[in-house]
């Protein structure tokens, strides 16, 4: 064997091994979708790289099942609101992503899905934009974003003020009787939208616009509603574990991850992007679409793409996920 092919051996084997899997798309691959999307004047600074991100978000992780059919003999129809829908907070990202990452996922998902079901462009897209200013007016109008704790603490107060609220009601309605006109007038209890409210819903007007328009140009594709309906528990912690252990786990949401690829040269440099070092065999509130990137004391590197579930019909029981060094 010559001294060149010796000295090509040996640093092969001295090198840390990157053990490959599903990665997120690139730069490239975010820079490409810039042909699909366009800017728009009215996005704010700042938005177009996000609506980018967002677009491969949906890219790396579409919707499986895009219709409804609850075999009442009515045909299958689409419905504009995902239960399911992304959500990327304050600590996971920076605050321009964080109040304006749920608009531009929302607008690349139903995009996504309008074209994955063939629907014509000229049923969809102009709606879409309507629907794409109304929910950027709304978060520009938002309350700032806040972190994970924060989130939970206001919850809290609203839990416990709404607690003494019904104490009090409780009382009133025992000292005195209540007058009827005003409890119809209440809204409903479990704090949904009331008839008028779902009538200026973007959601609402976009499914009208789109089904009127899609009644005239391709009345054999499935239905467009705004049906929702969600509710959904709060699921288990999860465990990260290593195979084999001692591997260093960073996670990164996977949008965030996304975002950052657009602004920063190396994303998978842990000190440039969101990343968070992700202690193992503790159990952690951990549920989402990562990035990661895990290390093992030899050098070993394995880095891809990973949806987190915690355990939803037990959430005592701790959801496990098992990074490999080999295989799956």
């Amino acid at each position: 064997m010559g001294k060149a092919k010796m000295l090509m051996l040996l640093a092969a084997v001295a090198s840390p091994v990157t053990a490959t899997a599903k990665e997120p798309l690139d730069a490239a691959g975010l820079k490409a979708i810039e042909t699909r999307v366009p800017p728009q004047s009215w996005y704010p600074d700042g938005y177009y790289d996000i609506r980018i991100a967002a677009e491969g978000q949906v890219a790396d992780f579409p919707r499986e099942t895009l219709t409804m059919d609850w075999g009442d003999g009515q045909p299958p129809y689409y419905d504009v609101i995902d239960c399911n829908a992304e959500y990327v907070s304050l600590d996971e990202t920076d605050p321009l992503t964080a109040r304006y990452g749920p608009v531009a996922l929302e607008v690349a998902r139903l995009r996504g899905e309008f074209e994955r079901m063939k629907y014509p462009l000229a049923v969809y897209a102009g709606p879409l934009l309507e629907f794409e200013k109304a929910k950027i007016e709304e978060a520009k109008t938002a309350p700032e974003p806040v972190s994970e704790a924060e989130m939970s603490d206001a919850m809290a107060m609203e839990a416990s003020a709404a607690a003494d609220a019904a104490v009090a009601e409780a009382a009133a309605d025992a000292a005195a009787a209540a007058d009827a006109a005003s409890m119809e007038a209440a809204p409903p209890a479990d704090g949904g939208m009331d008839e008028a409210e779902t009538y200026n819903d973007p959601y609402f007007l976009l499914a009208k616009a789109v089904e009127a328009n899609r009644e005239r140009l391709a009345p054999k594709l499935p239905k467009v509603l705004a049906d929702g309906g969600c509710g959904a528990g709060e699921g288990s912690s999860v465990i990260v574990k290593t195979v084999p252990p001692q591997g260093e786990v960073l996670l990164i949401n996977a949008f965030a991850f996304k975002v950052c690829t657009r602004k920063k040269p190396d994303p998978w440099d842990r000190f440039a992007c969101k990343w968070n070092e992700i202690e193992t065999g503790v159990e952690k509130p951990l549920s989402g679409r990562y990035v990661y990137q895990v290390k093992w004391p030899d050098g070993t590197v394995r880095k891809g793409t990973r949806d987190i579930v915690p355990n939803y019909e037990d959430e005592a029981v701790a959801a496990v996920v098992t990074f490999k060094k080999v295989g799956s």
